[in-house]
């Protein structure tokens, strides 16, 4: 039997869940809810000739054995697996599916990480702790002005996490409290959750420890998943918040702010065990099979590029990533991260010039924040070395199923400028480690929609550079009847969709694949 995994919402929604296996490819107008038509685009493209296409999927890694994802993993067939020799003078040596930009040569493997904040907090302490504001002229006031802030919102994270071990240890606690409660009241420690529904009793002590109880499991709340949370966020303290906490430099050793200092890296792309990018590869691409799930693009094989540790990329990882991918042949590059933070902007910016001057299609997904981009930028911004918005980026925001106010995920960033289009992104069938099959919501997964979006309408029409599809992606979304909607982040702030995003829209493989034929006929009769 294979194994199935849920990924759980902090919010109870198990009625809605259950009706949401597959949405992702339904059609708005046929099926009611608001996915992205593949079903209805693949019976267009029947019998039409298509190219396999490469997509990049730079993330932390993925599972490449899974039996969902075996068959469509890009191989690198110049190489020579385990030989230890760079058999094709690429520069990277076995690798096989990708390469691993989070290890050395020995195997070792970075697995947690500091997040942007605290690497800027660390090294801005250093720089201004001791300094009197007083004695600063205005540009050095400037400069300090921005370190407060930073220590002002770091110290509040540190503070917000130290909070949540008390609120997780106070659960864990009063759980088995209530537990001892319970147990005695029945005589034996073993029931179940449906025989403590049906407990009713006049003693207020056992039904306020039902009731707490109960309400708890709603948000997968026991005392092992509190636990399991306190281990997690005390970990986060002593790395992710931790501005001396160095990994890098023990693992990797390098200089992050040169870009010439990139000769570190191994081919073990799935290293440290890769749930995230397992699930956002199996979106674009997963086997169409009897079984598990059904990925969009059908002609898709997936380069892994692992560089997003347990904490923030490097700057200087990405633009390695996007270079790596662009010169081994991938036509879309899927980016599934967002942080509030840059170190070294510059580094991001050069890969998108990169991938313009290649004709490669960036799909990144906008950040799970609920923040306005336009006002709130996040990294990377897809923005070239010119200093403009590139032709050659796509942000992207996650929607909801139903053509309600409820559309805007909840938590989704959104900007009218800075967001080119909202795709399914909530309860979406994935891929997950050991064989396994769940569920996941975020941006994340709406980038990996709109990267297999992209790969379907490249493998059927090669011709069409990056800049060509977005154009096409962006002119083909689906407009919603809901007009106005609650915006992410807000109880009950409404907004006209239309201004979430530059297209106003929802991405549709159906109306896009429409598109491209047009748009690939006018090219050939030279009326274009």
């Amino acid at each position: 039997m294979k194994k199935i995994i849920f990924l759980l919402l902090l919010i109870p929604v198990p009625s809605l869940a259950q009706t949401l296996t597959g949405w992702l490819h339904l059609d708005p107008s046929d099926d009611k809810k608001l996915g992205i038509s593949t079903t209805k685009a693949y019976n267009y493209l029947r019998d039409m000739p298509s190219d396999t296409v490469i997509v990049a999927v730079i993330d932390n890694g993925a599972e490449v054995t899974h039996e969902d994802l075996r068959d469509v993993i890009w191989v690198n067939r110049d190489e020579i697996a385990g030989d230890n020799k760079d058999n094709d003078n690429n520069g990277f040596i076995d690798d096989i599916y990708g390469w691993n930009f989070l290890g050395n040569a020995k195997g070792e493997n970075i697995k947690r990480e500091t997040t942007e904040l605290t690497r800027c907090y660390g090294i801005m302490k250093k720089l201004w702790e001791e300094v009197m504001p007083d004695t600063l002229d205005p540009e050095q006031r400037a400069a300090y002005k921005l370190y407060t802030g930073i220590r002002e919102e770091y110290l509040a994270e540190v503070e917000k996490n130290k909070e949540d071990i008390r609120i997780y240890s106070r659960v864990a606690s009063n759980l088995s409290a209530f537990n001892t409660i319970i147990t005695k009241f029945l005589g034996r420690a073993d029931y179940t959750t449906e025989e403590l529904k049906k407990i009713e009793t006049d003693d207020k002590d056992v039904t306020n420890a039902k009731n707490y109880m109960l309400n708890a499991y709603k948000y997968n709340l026991t005392p092992e998943t509190c636990a399991s949370r306190v281990k997690t966020l005390n970990e986060d303290l002593d790395t992710r918040l931790n501005p001396d906490f160095d990994v890098r430099a023990r693992i990797i050793g390098d200089n992050t702010a040169d870009l010439l200092d990139s000769d570190y890296g191994n081919g073990n792309v799935g290293a440290s065990g890769p749930f995230h990018g397992t699930g956002v590869a199996s979106v674009i691409g997963a086997v169409n099979n009897d079984f598990g799930v059904s990925g969009i693009a059908r002609k898709v094989k997936l380069m892994i590029i692992r560089i997003v540790p347990n904490g923030d990329e490097r700057d200087k990882d990405f633009y390695l990533a996007v270079k790596y991918a662009i010169d081994n042949g991938a036509s879309v590059i899927n980016c599934s991260f967002a942080k509030r933070y840059s170190m070294n902007p510059e580094f991001a910016r050069k890969a998108v010039s990169l991938a313009e001057k290649a004709g490669v299609l960036i799909i990144n997904g906008a950040g799970n924040d609920a923040a306005d981009t336009d006002i709130i930028p996040f990294y990377p911004e897809g923005i070239d070395e010119d200093g403009m918005r590139s032709e050659i980026w796509m942000n992207v925001g996650a929607s909801m199923p139903d053509d309600d106010e409820k559309l805007a995920a909840p938590f989704s960033n959104y900007g009218h400028n800075s967001v080119d289009l909202f795709a399914p992104g909530y309860e979406i069938d994935n891929c997950v480690l050991r064989n396994g099959y769940g569920k996941g919501s975020g941006t994340s997964i709406s980038a990996p929609v709109v990267a297999g979006i992209a790969a379907v309408l490249k493998s059927y029409y090669p011709e069409l550079s990056g800049s060509e599809i977005k154009k096409i992606i962006m002119k083909s979304v689906y407009i919603p009847s809901t007009m106005t909607v609650i915006v992410p982040g807000t109880k009950d702030t409404r907004a006209p969709f239309s201004t979430l995003s530059s297209s106003g829209g929802i991405a549709n493989l159906y109306n896009a694949v429409l598109l491209a034929t047009e748009y690939h006929d006018r090219k050939r009769s030279g009326s274009d």
